[in-house]
């Protein structure tokens, strides 16, 4: 989706988690990512039921746009 909101092919690397675990001894901010890495093992399926009942006038973004929205941000940012 990414890729066809920015018009290009997107690279993308998949860190082993051994790696994790090497830099884990030696950065604090590295340890603190391997100890999230469990979560992200399976899909999340989130329900937004009860909160759009109770605020039933909030606009929920979609990924696309979210996505369409980070692009025009990033373009309007002076270089």
């Amino acid at each position: 989706m990414a890729a066809d909101i920015y018009g290009k092919e997107l690279k993308y690397s998949v860190v082993p988690k051994f790696v994790f675990k090497i830099g884990a001894r030696f950065n604090q901010r590295v340890k603190e990512l391997q100890e999230l890495l469990p979560r992200y093992e399976h899909d999340n399926v989130f329900d937004d039921t009860k909160f759009r009942k109770r605020f039933p006038e909030f606009e929920v973004t979609s990924y696309k746009q979210g996505i369409a929205q980070i692009k025009e941000e990033q373009l309007a940012v002076p270089k």
